[in-house]
């Protein structure tokens, strides 16, 4: 059993078939579109469906804040959530992409100490950014390219 994904198609006698497919692999070289819809479905993601559930959604649920910081931040910042103080972190997602990738980022200069899952002291590891092999957000994400690829292909067929 082979572990790696690959599709090899052979087509004889059908040139135009064959030159249509041939058209969409060479289209399929620059995938920036969907990267592009990678990128903004992760971004939101991450700074909505994430904080909204405190981290649980991507199986990893954030501590609860020291009942003296808590009490500290309930008088400065009433009303306010589980890594919300001014919303700078949470409005700080970004995503790069490119014709085979998209990276999303936080610029926010506190995210990397909740991010990282480095040994800890002080801050506990709060993490909003994760994708797993088969969880909801990969398959999200296969769902956005195999939508890109069905539609380069009925363009070609139209074409």
């Amino acid at each position: 059993m082979n572990d790696g994904t690959s599709v090899h198609i052979n087509i004889a006698g059908d040139k135009e078939v064959a030159k249509m497919l041939e058209s969409v692999a060479l289209e399929m070289r620059d995938l920036k579109p969907a990267m592009q819809d990678i990128g903004k479905y992760l971004k939101s993601f991450f700074a909505g469906e994430v904080f909204a559930s405190r981290g649980s959604i991507i199986n990893h649920p954030w501590m609860r804040l020291s009942d003296d910081y808590a009490a500290r931040k309930a008088k400065k910042y009433p009303g306010r959530s589980l890594l919300v103080r001014t919303g700078t972190m949470q409005r700080s997602f970004h995503y790069k992409s490119a014709p085979m990738q998209v990276e999303i980022s936080n610029s926010a200069k506190h995210f990397v100490y909740h991010q990282s899952s480095d040994g800890r002291t002080i801050m506990p590891y709060r993490p909003m950014m994760d994708v797993q092999t088969n969880d909801a957000r990969y398959q999200k994400i296969v769902e956005i390219m195999t939508a890109r690829l069905a539609n380069t292909i009925k363009d070609k067929e139209v074409a």
